[in-house]
This record gives structure tokens, C-alpha cells and sequence, in this order.
């Protein structure tokens, strides 16, 4: 079928003709007035000497300035013209317009860029702004529960309320909730949250109890009644379903009330704060983090109990412990399997400690790889362990070593190897092995990163000709020649 133009159609086409021949010459315009202000400004900020200089510049001042309104009114109608256009483009039936996409749609978009602005610092505080876009994105935001379930509340302070936290709650609509509880330093009684402020927040906080699957609770102070009555929360209520917790106080605080049998919990990150392992029933924990800044002042951990919560969680994958064990219970300390583990991080335990959690942990599985981090001691007790638990590991991909020594050395490396990261080391005495020289190991290491090491080519040429690594990578070290 042959088209034929109509009066119509050689309107728009000429029209559009010539809006894109002034677009352009807006375009070189704009440019060229771009280029005269820069000279401009670097014209008259050239340091003057003579009285007739400093006049002529003050007199360039006073044209620029009566040119100003008028640049503000050509702004104000460009910025009307720009808005003009965007509504001339938004009646094209060729384009998408947002708004007549389905809700499911637009829900999909809404939960994508929930989660990117969380990341995004430049969108905080703003990506939920519902007063600033029209009803109908609104409402389906409003009729979207899982878009409200990700919570953060405090006590009420000098600058925020719980109103905001209070109608996220409410638009949840008995969605799994991830509660964020933060405590300030200064709340809105001028100091730490007294006993009446706690109350009132556990009474704003216990209806949602039985909808919370991530709990993070953080304190900015190093004693808080606030923080540990609200761990009794879940006691209190009977309700264990928890899936993901952490505790972080800014110092050790001792051991805080979370007795509940948590079947579906996790994830237990603790951080300066502990919890009574032998009464805290885990069955199935995924990640385990325990972390103490000063191990002197909380109190010790039983590792019988450490051992029982292990053994409960054979699909453990994550288990990083920085925090001081002893030995209460005269029981045997059974051997755990743990199969599904990937990552094991035990670099700050002191030798007291890792000679009771080291002896605990099995890990045959050659089919899936396991990153170990280390801190090597000089002791004779701990290099038989260090031996053990290699010979109990299917596959060590990834050695994280740290070490007390002045100088690097290795009693040994598990035959498995492919990646060794060696932390604040000196190189500079080489050899750095201390094998068995009658039962040499064939090793598999490809990279080695030392992390603030103190190398010399010497020793770098040694590590190489020990280990057969094909790179070795530098991250902040010193070259002593």
C-alpha cells in the first residue's frame, strides 16, 4: 500500500525539521556561551595592579549583573519549554509509558530498586518519597507488603519519632519483617533509654513479634538495660521464629537472655555480646559469627557447649570465631563433622583457645573447597593440631596465615593449597618451611597475596622455589633490599 503525505504529515515532519535546526543551533549557542563565561571569569580574576584595572573589572561586574534577570527568566522558560516537550513525547503510542503498565509490573520494578537504593547512599532517605510521585505508583507501593518489611527503629530521640517506623510496620501487613533496633547514645529523655522509655518500646514492638524473621540489635552503649530487656522479648512471647540474629554492643557486655529454641534460626552473628550456648537451642545454623573486641572482660565460652551447637548444625557454611574459650564441663569434647563448611576464620584466637576449638572441627568433604584462616603459634601442642586438622580437611583451597613469629616460617601447609595469603610477615630470612625433609609434599599453590609484608627479593625468590606458585601479588608491603 502506497502512503501518500497529507497536509498533516508535511506539518509534523517540517516542524520537527526545523525544532531539530534549532536544537542544534541552541546546542552550538550554549556551548559558545559556556566557553565566554569561563573567559570572562578568567578575565576579570587576574590580579590587578593599577587603580584604572580594578575599574574596568568592577564595571564588567555591573554589565554581568544586569544581564543576570534575564538569564533567570530564559532558564525558567527553557525549564517550561523541557517540560512541555516531555509531555508531547508521553502522548506517543510507540513509547512505554509507565503508567499503563500492569501493578505486577510495576511491583517487580519497585522491589529491584528497593533493593538497589538501599545501597545507593545518593538514594537514602529518598527512594520512598511517596508524596513526590502520583496516585496510582502510590497505591500499588502502599498494596505491596514486602516493600515495607525491612525496618529500622530506635528509641525515640531529639530528631526522630517512632511514627515513621510505626506506619512501615503497619503497611507490612504481616509480612516477615527485618527489624533493624538501633539505641543512641542520647535518647529523647537526654541519656540511655530509663525503664519506663524500654517499656513503651517493647509494648510498640511485641505485636510484630510473631511476623520478625531478621533481628539486628545495636547499642551505642557499652551497658544498656534497653538492650538486654529486649532480647527477653521473644522469651516472653513463646514466639521462635527468628531466622537471622545479631547482637553488636561497642564493648564486651557479658551474657545477654535469649533462651528461646530457635528451629529455624540460621544465622547468629554476635559482636562484643554473648549468649548462653548451652541454653540457646540452634538446630540448623548456616553462619556462625562470634566476636569479642577484649576477650579478658566477657566471660569465657564452655567449648563443650560450642562443640553441642556445632553438632546441631551439620549444613554449618560460614564459622568465625573471634572470642575466648575454656573448658567448664568435664564431658568428652566430641569430634563434628561439619561437611557443608566454606569458610573457617579462627586468625585472632589466642593459643589457650585454639587448642580447644581446633580439635573439635571435621571437615572429610573433597568435593567442595574450604577457605581457613590461621594464626600460627610456636608451640609444639599446637603444630601437632595444626597437623590433625589439615589431615581431617577433604580440601584447604585458601590459607589465610598469620603468625606471632618475628619471621615468617610454615610448619605446614595442607598438600590441597592453591591460594595462600601470608598477613604482616618479615620474608627477609628464608627458607620458610619446616617440613619433615624425608616426606617432602607435592603442592598445588598458583597464587600467593602477601598483605603488609616486609619482603626482600631473596626471600620472594625462596617462596616461589618453595611453594612452585605461578603469582605472587603485593598489597601493601615494604621492599627492604
Amino acid at each position: 500500500m502506497v502512503e501518500f503525505a497529507t497536509p498533516i504529515i508535511e506539518d509534523v515532519w517540517a516542524a520537527l525539521a526545523q525544532w531539530k535546526t534549532a536544537r542544534a543551533i541552541f546546542s552550538s549557542a550554549l556551548e559558545s556561551y559556556l566557553t565566554t563565561c569561563d573567559s570572562l571569569v578568567a578575565a576579570c580574576t587576574q590580579p590587578t595592579r593599577l587603580r584604572s584595572e580594578r575599574n574596568a573589572v568592577d564595571d564588567a561586574l555591573v554589565a554581568v549583573d544586569s544581564e543576570l534577570g534575564l538569564i533567570s527568566s530564559e532558564i525558567h522558560t527553557l525549564y517550561t519549554s523541557h517540560i512541555s516537550m516531555c509531555t508531547l513525547r508521553n502522548k506517543s503510542g510507540k513509547l512505554t509509558r509507565i503508567n499503563i503498565l500492569p501493578p505486577e509490573v510495576l511491583r517487580s520494578i519497585f522491589r529491584l530498586s528497593n533493593t538497589y537504593c538501599l545501597y545507593d547512599h545518593r538514594a537514602k532517605g529518598c527512594y520512598n518519597a511517596l508524596a513526590q510521585v502520583d496516585r496510582y505508583w502510590r497505591q500499588i507501593a502502599l498494596d505491596t507488603p514486602e516493600l515495607w518489611t525491612h525496618v529500622d527503629v530506635s528509641p525515640d530521640t531529639p530528631t526522630r519519632s517512632m511514627g515513621l517506623s510505626r506506619m512501615i510496620l503497619e503497611r507490612s501487613k504481616g509480612g516477615p519483617i527485618d527489624l533493624h533496633v538501633y539505641e543512641p547514645e542520647n535518647t529523647a529523655v537526654g541519656g540511655p533509654t530509663h525503664q519506663e522509655e524500654t517499656e513503651k518500646f517493647k509494648k510498640f514492638l511485641s505485636p510484630y513479634i510473631p511476623h520478625i524473621v531478621t533481628f539486628r540489635l545495636e547499642t551505642s552503649l557499652p551497658t544498656s538495660y534497653f538492650a538486654h530487656s529486649l532480647t527477653e522479648l521473644w522469651d516472653e512471647t513463646h514466639i521462635a521464629n527468628l531466622h537471622d540474629v545479631s547482637i553488636i554492643f561497642p564493648d564486651p557486655c557479658g551474657v545477654l537472655s535469649l533462651i528461646s529454641d530457635f528451629p529455624e534460626l540460621e544465622t547468629l552473628h554476635l559482636q562484643n555480646a554473648m549468649l548462653d550456648l548451652g541454653s540457646l537451642v540452634c538446630h540448623g545454623l548456616v553462619d556462625l559469627r562470634i566476636e569479642c573486641a577484649n576477650g579478658t572482660i566477657i566471660p569465657h565460652i564452655d567449648s563443650y557447649d560450642l562443640a553441642v551447637t556445632l553438632a546441631a548444625s551439620p549444613n554449618l557454611a560460614m564459622l568465625k570465631l573471634n572470642a575466648p574459650f575454656g573448658r567448664w564441663d568435664e564431658r568428652d569434647l566430641p569430634l563434628v563433622t561439619l561437611d557443608s563448611l566454606e569458610v573457617l576464620n579462627l586468625t585472632k584466637l589466642e593459643p589457650e583457645s585454639l587448642r580447644l576449638v581446633l580439635p573439635l572441627i571435621s571437615r572429610p568433604n573433597p568435593q567442595t573447597q574450604l577457605s581457613v584462616g590461621l594464626t600460627f603459634y610456636d608451640d609444639e601442642q599446637l603444630l601437632n593440631e595444626y597437623r590433625s586438622f589439615f589431615s581431617r580437611c577433604g580440601r584447604v583451597s585458601t590459607l589465610y596465615h598469620e603468625s606471632t613469629a618475628e619471621f615468617l616460617s610454615m610448619p605446614y601447609l595442607p598438600s590441597s593449597l592453591s591460594h595462600l595469603v601470608i598477613h604482616q610477615s618479615d620474608l627477609s630470612q628464608p627458607p620458610f618451611f619446616n617440613e619433615d625433609p624425608t616426606q617432602p609434599l607435592l603442592r598445588t599453590i598458583t597464587t600467593i597475596t602477601l598483605e603488609q609484608c616486609i619482603v626482600t627479593l631473596e626471600g620472594l625468590m625462596s617462596l616461589v622455589a618453595e611453594t612452585g606458585a605461578q603469582v605472587v601479588n603485593l598489597d601493601r608491603c615494604l621492599v627492604d633490599r
